[in-house]
């Protein structure tokens, strides 16, 4: 079964996999086009080829391997797109997370499947093979929505380069691991195993801490964003905002 991540919110995040730090929104406009670094050219390279091993995945997913690959392939290229970083985090703990976060999963099963597969091994429940498929190809296309409103402010470490309320940022303040959490909950159902339960805990665990660290890059470099931070929830709409503070959110986009 082909994984696929990227990198969230790398403002300014994955999923092989699972991914990132980023915020949209606002000042696209007149910033230069920067030199692409190692990192960028780094970044686009990796992702190329987790969209070039998903090519090599079961035949027997048809056209379902378009959807990750073509994720896997949008991803790089906005490693080509972004621009340099207001702030990053000079720790090497974030740092790790963040890797931790986004390349677990798809190692993980990469390495099962090829040397140990009884540890990934096939669900045959049939409406937990559905519910599995559903998830997963769910949370790969909706993936593609914060992907493009984060294309010019993506990153896997910890970095600010835009602050980015719009679009699917107004509903959830970290989209694209919403978008992973949908696609990984459907991998473990399809590969309904202890070991692969273990595994998808741990990406949670490493992704909340991640989120954090993410969350204190923003917040140091833009003001604004704690009163975003009060009206729109990490993964999805807060079931409660508080008075008062609904404009000053909604002020941080600048189109």
């Amino acid at each position: 079964m082909a994984i696929v991540t990227a990198a969230e919110q790398s403002l300014a995040p994955v999923s092989a996999g699972a991914a990132t730090t980023g915020k949209e929104g606002s000042a696209r406009a007149t910033a230069p086009r920067p030199t692409r670094s190692w990192a960028d050219w780094a970044g686009f390279t990796a992702f190329m080829l987790c969209a070039g091993w998903l090519l090599r995945g079961p035949r027997s997913l048809g056209i379902f391997l378009v959807v990750p690959v073509l994720y896997e392939m949008g991803t790089a290229a906005t490693f080509l797109l972004r621009g340099r970083p207001q702030r990053s985090s000079p720790a090497l703990l974030p740092r790790l997370v963040a890797y931790g976060s986004a390349f677990l999963i798809p190692v993980f099963a990469r390495w099962a499947l090829r040397w140990h597969p009884a540890l990934v091994a096939g669900t045959t429940e049939r409406a937990v093979q559905v519910a599995g498929a559903s998830l997963w190809l769910c949370g790969l296309v909706l993936g593609f929505w914060p992907l493009w409103h984060l294309r010019t402010a993506f990153s896997v470490e910890p970095a600010a380069r835009q602050l980015v309320t719009a679009g699917p940022y107004q509903i959830a303040r970290h989209p694209i691991y919403a978008s992973y959490l949908l696609t990984f909950t459907g991998f473990l159902l399809l590969h309904l195993t202890v070991p692969m339960a273990l595994v998808t805990g741990l990406w949670f665990f490493l992704t909340g801490v991640r989120m954090r660290y993410e969350e204190q890059v923003l917040t140091a470099t833009f003001p604004e964003y704690r009163s975003y931070r009060e009206q729109v929830g990490a993964l999805g709409p807060r079931l409660w905002r508080r008075h008062g503070s609904a404009s000053a959110a909604t002020e941080a986009v600048a189109r």
